[in-house]
């Protein structure tokens, strides 16, 4: 039995995360592990340290008390932890998953993730975390980080829930987009009735060659719609055909450049997680 790993926080993303995440576990009839990580002491904010301008006996008292403090909200964070767990099941529950197994754990998600990678076949995640700024330009840093040291589809829920009817691949010739080609071909996470659009994005006409996608897709069942595009601003045409031809979820290659050319020349793939207001399916 297939196996979705769904990685749930208290975020606004919590209810469309698992919504999404029993409607792929109905198409592969998979089993899901619910997982919640709690935050170490240390990725808490330290506090100023005052106690240099103490005395012996106050200065005591002071760290009697900070540690006193540590211990309950190591107990508040178990009992919320708890509560998030819980209600992620039900979400799941409501929507039809069948087989939940709940993962209650401390440390970094990151490695987490990496830890139960081999032993899953997708990875769910909310664009931002519980404690991401959501008004921010940038994406919560799990996020990115999990994106970039998995080498299984990463689900990446959006708020908004509602049927998939058409999905777009955005397709750039490489790698990564020709693995979640063969990946919709060969499992029944989507549907052969289901729009299958395929955007090619050129820098130059004729650089890049679908035959080859064309045909797995084809060959699989799907009714491919083919749009060819020129342009050196990939993200921006493939959010626009997001929103002009109303797709439910986009498909794509992850990351294919190194963090540091990230950086200095951006990202095509934050870009996309940013701009689309839709859940995507991203491959390495």
């Amino acid at each position: 039995m297939m196996k979705l790993l769904v990685c749930i926080d208290g975020s606004i993303y919590a209810d469309s995360l698992c919504t999404h995440a029993a409607w792929v576990a109905k198409h592969l009839n998979a089993e899901i592990d619910l997982l919640h990580v709690l935050r170490r002491p240390s990725d808490y904010q330290a506090p100023t340290d005052h106690t240099g301008l103490m005395g012996l006996e106050a200065r005591s008292h002071l760290m009697e008390e900070l540690t006193r403090v540590d211990e309950e909200r190591g107990r508040f964070d178990q009992k919320k932890g708890k509560y998030i767990l819980e209600y992620g099941a039900k979400i799941l529950k409501k929507a039809g998953a069948k087989t939940i197994n709940l993962l209650h754990q401390r440390g970094s998600l990151v490695e987490a993730v990496q830890e139960y990678e081999d032993s899953v076949d997708i990875i769910f995640m909310g664009k931002r975390g519980e404690h991401a700024d959501r008004s921010s330009l940038f994406l919560g840093s799990n996020l990115e980080k999990v994106a970039r040291s998995i080498h299984k589809p990463l689900f990446i829920s959006s708020t908004i829930v509602r049927p998939i009817k058409r999905f777009l691949i955005a397709y750039d010739g490489k790698d990564s987009v020709h693995k979640a080609i063969n990946y919709i071909a060969e499992h029944s996470l989507l549907q052969k009735d289901l729009e299958c659009h395929l955007l090619v994005v050129e820098r130059v006409r004729g650089d890049i060659e679908t035959s080859q996608a064309e045909q797995t897709l084809r060959k699989a069942g799907f009714s491919v719609l083919l749009t060819t595009e020129q342009s050196h601003q990939a993200d921006q045409v493939i959010s626009s055909y997001v929103v002009n031809k109303k797709i439910d979820l986009l498909v794509t290659g992850a990351y294919s450049h190194s963090r540091m050319h990230s950086l200095l020349l951006g990202s095509t793939t934050a870009s996309l997680i940013k701009a689309c207001k839709i859940p995507l399916l991203l491959f390495r």
